[in-house]
């Protein structure tokens, strides 16, 4: 066996090692975090909205607590706020146009757009027009 070889793979399983150990430190910092604003959270869901008021466009990121059944966590609006505010500084580079699923477990935040299986050929639909 190649000992420069073996020094090689030593090396990259505690580079990876590290790694998932900052990831678990950071999923649980942020399941702390969370449970200090909003016990019995599970799920995030955050959905970007545009409201037009007066004729000024206005971008807003929705934010829904969720616990372990599915049901809304009865929290305040500052709760909500909190949430929002962690996680978009947790995620710094995430796509914030599109509507996403923080999952407490887990630590990821993934998207939350619906899609249809491509057999089914719904992509290529005729456009409507009015």
């Amino acid at each position: 066996m190649n000992p420069q070889r073996t020094g090689l793979r030593a090396a990259e399983m505690i580079r990876g090692a590290r790694a998932y150990r900052r990831n678990v430190a950071f999923r649980d910092n942020l399941a702390a975090r969370l449970h200090d604003i909003a016990p019995g959270t599970t799920r995030v869901h955050l959905t970007p909205v545009t409201t037009d008021i007066d004729g000024a466009p206005r971008r807003q990121i929705l934010v829904s607590l969720l616990n372990s059944v599915g049901y809304t966590v009865d929290a305040p609006i500052g709760a909500h706020r909190a949430a929002r505010r962690l996680l978009v500084e947790a995620f710094p580079a995430a796509d914030w146009n599109r509507p996403l699923i923080y999952n407490v477990g887990t630590g990821y935040l993934t998207d939350n757009v619906p899609a249809a299986p491509a057999a089914l050929g719904t992509d290529t639909a005729p456009e409507v027009r009015a």
